[in-house]
């Protein structure tokens, strides 16, 4: 069986490795489709300044598989063999993928509509549910997301869905701001070209009623803008994991909210349905933020530039079937 891991630090390979053993409360799955998480698996690819805990090799790469059950344990209910299934497993070729009461990763069906390539995004959807539901986006309301990498992008797709009365993106990237206004952004700024400040409190009036925090790694700049455009009495949700301290303006969340994406998380399964439904409907245009769609034994290379020039990519799928 191939499977990705990071043999050491700043390469990705693709391995041999012996099939997972199933439980009696385990699925086996062949993979389809996976998804990459750029912003999570680089920190366990690239060396990142004043972490202790990353050690090489790493073999915990990724968390968004899907593909079709080949076998299933004696206590299973409710799945057969051929199901289309989506798991949070890694990127490897065959999983075992739990189905017992009270796991916190669950086995999730794929709607018949939904394509391969946009299965893995039902994934997101508990994540993303969470987000929306502690910005507690108001109709009418203005939000603003900050990085519009992959997050950043799923975060400006649901935030649509709260019908707010206009969504800005910033990026540095004018790529990416291009996704973004595909997918629901009513305006796009580079806060390297323009006052991003000056932009979003022309647009908004006094500053976004919701900001999305999503850059993360060594872009703590970034975090003092997040402060400046969130209005008086605004709120921001915070997303992104920094690898360097992060620094609070003189006077500036004593009037706002700073709310930790992960407190008050609801771990409940049928958010991922909800993820699924809305991507079946049409709701969340998954497939325009798709980049790069390549073989897993092209993986190195993808990482590569993942890792270097990660401003080209947004959502990055590998495809471990023939097809392609």
């Amino acid at each position: 069986m191939k499977k990705l891991i990071a043999p050491e630090a700043n390469l990705v390979a693709v391995a041999d490795m012996p099939e997972p053993e199933m439980g009696p409360d385990d699925v086996l799955v062949r993979s389809v489709r996976s998804l990459i998480s750029p912003g999570s698996e680089l920190k366990r690819v690239v060396p990142v300044e004043g972490q202790t805990n990353q050690t090489w090799p790493n073999h915990d790469l990724g968390y968004a598989i899907c593909g079709v059950i080949i076998d299933k344990g004696a206590n299973v209910e409710g799945f057969e063999v051929g199901d289309r299934v989506a798991t949070m497993e890694n990127h490897q070729e065959i999983v075992a993928s739990p189905t017992g009461p009270g796991t916190v990763h669950p086995t999730v069906r794929i709607p018949d509509a939904i394509s391969w390539d946009d299965a893995p995004f039902i994934l997101w959807g508990r994540s993303c549910w969470n987000w929306t539901h502690k910005a507690d986006i108001q109709v009418g309301e203005s939000v603003a997301v900050m990085g519009l990498g992959l997050v950043g992008l799923l975060m400006t797709m649901w935030s649509r869905l709260r019908a707010p009365g206009q969504i800005i993106g910033l990026d540095l990237h004018e790529s990416r701001l291009e996704l973004a206004g595909r997918v629901g952004a009513d305006a796009a700024i580079n806060p390297a070209e323009t006052d991003a400040v000056a932009a979003v409190r022309e647009l908004t009036g006094a500053g976004a009623d919701v900001v999305f925090h999503c850059v993360a790694g060594d872009a703590v700049r970034s975090f003092e803008l997040t402060q400046q455009v969130t209005r008086h009495g605004g709120r921001v949700v915070m997303i992104g994991h920094h690898s360097k301290p992060l620094t609070i303006l003189f006077r500036e969340f004593t009037g706002k909210d700073l709310l930790g994406g992960n407190t008050d998380y609801d771990r409940d399964h049928c958010w991922f349905d909800v993820g699924a439904r809305l991507i079946e409907q049409g709701r969340l245009p998954v497939g325009e933020i798709v980049t790069h769609n390549a073989r897993f034994t092209e993986a190195p290379a993808v990482y590569e530039m993942l890792r270097t020039r990660p401003e080209e990519a947004a959502g990055v799928l590998l495809r471990w079937d023939d097809e392609g």
